[in-house]
């Protein structure tokens, strides 16, 4: 599926194909948006740029203005104007310029201009500087990538750019208004204008805040402005929100909308559900070889968990991931022939492709639209910036719905990767969409249990042995070590544990796909456990496990959010030198928190010192006048594992 996400803005969005965005107006409109656009400064030296918006940030947007007319339900045109200073080196990045293109939409014009420090113009930029590539990770593709990308100058600089794009094959939003693009950048001013035929019915959303347009009617057009006053929206803090909750945004769609021979609307999610449903519309049917195939892999099931299970390794066997987007491919399925002549698909055409082998053998399944990286979409405002991929769900007599990843059959059936765990899916059923939730993982079925068996030598070297199994998300997250070879496997694993030059010896991986699949990680190692100092040896409580501190730009508003919950139970046996003591006798410790809880148990039991560390880590958002709090818990668990336990030599 093509992605539409607005993601970490760390680079620059990548717009909706065939999206609208430019210009077309008519003499009052110009003059209208040269109006509105009147306190547009007049001059670009860095020092007029207020010290508050300078204060901790690489680069500040000067002035972002966009004009985008729609002259029809198919016809777009948008003009763009940025004009950023880049104050260091850090910031080089946030001059680069990308624009993708597609048989939905060209690159119409490109220009710019180099200011120095003074403001003085230092060069101009011509439409011939934009470089062009295809080169993509998928199959076939018709996106063309437009880039811009200048010289090595001195900083600080500012660097201005326009460009024209025109869309004439239809389009599902006018545009998403996105101002900040990057981690450590400011914004001075920003206005977005758009025009359209007064009996169009748009709709619009804004965040953080609902920023409420300025509208006036012109003739045949309605035109609507915001404008966005200086900011700081600097986005590198940890345990955030998405930036597009956060970060200035206009999202500006049509109630309806067409998308070349396609058209819908966009009053609903379920509506939107609608849309994609007629997309999948009489794509289902089967070679007839996979008709045979399906009745024969089902002839001898006793229900329907054997018959989906049958297909689903049918799928592994048979097809692959290839990602194909041409036109409205990027959004519509392969059909379910196609997949079966060429043996492979993308996530829409694989899930089609699954679906129609269980109608086959009688099982009701829904294609279902999703997001890898929100949890929650957007309420009553349906989008495609908040969906990037689809899965099928099979409903369940208990209201729950089965998750099959036909992308990935090697997974086991039914496995919900930790990507989307726990998130809101448009669920096309019946014809429409249905809003549903996958189910989440909580730190009971989403953790690790490991156990370490240690061999200590009195100068502090030691031989390790441990096993490391990983369940839920965490086995997930884990199994690409499975196609690893030996060497990979080795580099992988040391970087596991927080010793120094850590040799290991072997490692094995057992991967064991029951209803609740796991993968265990032995591995043999050679390593300096403990350091001397005489007649102690201080060794690292858990050096399996690295807590990192969280940090907290000063003023703050945000709430604190933890993506994941998860639990970590360990245990590390040491067989200790002879005449080696732990003279603390036994330690215990824990505590518990709405953040999580954890707990600490050392103890001496003959020559063997039995270390068990247990933590548990809960998913939440929390205010942020909780922060001390929170990084009171994150801290107290960085210490409790890297913390020296000392041990005497009699």
């Amino acid at each position: 599926m093509r992605n539409h996400i607005a993601t970490k803005c760390n680079y620059s969005l990548p717009p909706l194909v065939g999206r609208a965005r430019i210009r077309g107006c008519s003499l009052f409109i110009l003059f209208w948006f040269c109006c509105f656009f009147s306190s547009a400064q007049t001059s670009l030296s860095v020092s007029d740029i207020p010290d508050s918006l300078k204060k901790d940030a690489y680069s500040v947007v000067r002035d972002y203005q966009v004009s985008v007319t729609a002259s029809s339900q198919q016809s777009l045109t948008a003009h763009y104007r940025k004009v950023v200073t880049i104050l260091k080196k850090k910031g080089e990045r946030h001059a680069l310029w990308h624009r993708p293109t597609s048989s939905f939409d060209q690159l119409t014009s490109f220009s710019g201009k180099i200011y120095d420090e003074q403001g003085n113009v230092k060069g101009k930029i011509k439409r011939n500087a934009v470089h062009t590539s295809q080169y993509s990770e998928h199959l076939a593709t018709d996106v063309q990538h437009n880039y811009f990308e200048p010289s090595e100058l001195d900083y600080p600089y500012t660097i201005e750019l326009e460009w024209d794009v025109k869309s004439s094959k239809g389009y599902m939003e006018y545009e998403y208004f996105f101002p900040i693009e990057h981690d450590r950048q400011s914004m001075e001013k920003a206005s977005f204008i758009l025009t359209i035929p007064a009996d169009t019915k748009i709709r619009y959303t804004g965040m953080p805040h609902q920023w409420e347009a300025q509208k006036k009617n012109e003739g045949n057009n309605e035109v609507y402005a915001w404008n966005m006053p200086a900011m700081r929206c600097l986005i590198d803090d940890e345990y955030d929100d998405k930036p597009m909750f956060y970060c200035p945004s206009i999202l500006a769609v049509p109630s309806n909308f067409k998308f070349g021979e396609s058209s819908g609307t966009l009053d609903s999610w379920e509506s939107l559900g609608k849309w994609y449903a007629q997309l999948a519309d009489n794509r289902g049917t089967l070679l007839p070889a996979d008709v045979h195939k399906v009745r024969e892999l089902t002839a001898d099931c006793k229900n329907d968990k054997e018959k989906i299970a049958a297909l689903y390794k049918y799928l592994g066997e048979k097809t692959r991931y290839v990602s194909i987007q041409l036109g409205i491919g990027g959004w519509q399925p392969m059909t379910a022939e196609e997949v079966g002549k060429t043996g492979f698909g993308d996530c829409k055409a694989l899930t089609n492709y699954m679906q129609a082998l269980l109608k086959e053998a009688g099982i009701t399944s829904c294609q279902t639209v999703i997001s890898t990286e929100y949890a929650d979409l957007l309420k009553g405002f349906p989008n495609m910036h908040q969906t990037n991929h689809v899965i099928l769900t099979i409903p369940q007599t208990d209201g729950s719905n089965m998750v099959i990843e036909c992308t990935n059959p090697q997974l086991p059936l039914g496995f919900v990767p930790g990507s989307y765990a726990g998130h809101e899916a448009l669920q096309i059923t019946g014809g429409e969409g249905k809003l549903i939730r996958i189910p989440e993982y909580t730190p009971q079925n989403n953790y690790e249990r490991l156990v370490a068996e240690v061999q200590l030598q009195a100068d502090g070297k030691s031989t390790i042995k441990f096993s490391d199994d990983h369940y839920g998300a965490r086995y997930g997250g884990v199994r690409s070590i499975v196609y690893q070879n030996e060497k990979e496997r080795k580099d992988n694993v040391a970087h596991w544990v927080s010793l120094q030059d850590p040799v290991i010896d072997k490692v094995k991986v057992n991967e064991v796909k029951t209803d609740t699949p796991h993968l265990d990680v032995q591995a043999d190692m050679k390593v300096t456990y403990g350091k001397v100092n005489g007649n102690r040896i201080f060794l690292a409580c858990n050096p399996f496990r690295d807590f990192h501190k969280p940090r907290f730009r000063n003023g703050r508003q945000r709430p604190i959010v933890v993506e994941s919950s998860y639990s970590l139970d360990d245990e590390i046996r040491i067989s200790l030198p002879e005449n080696c003591v732990f003279s603390a006798g036994q330690k215990t410790e824990s505590s518990s928190t709405d953040f999580g809880s954890y707990s600490l148990d050392i103890k001496q039991e003959g020559q063997m010192l039995i270390i068990k560390t247990k933590v548990s880590v809960n998913k939440g958002r929390f205010d942020i006048s909780r922060q001390k709090e929170f990084s009171d818990f994150r801290e107290a668990l960085s210490d409790m594992t890297t913390r020296s336990i000392i041990l005497e030599i009699k």
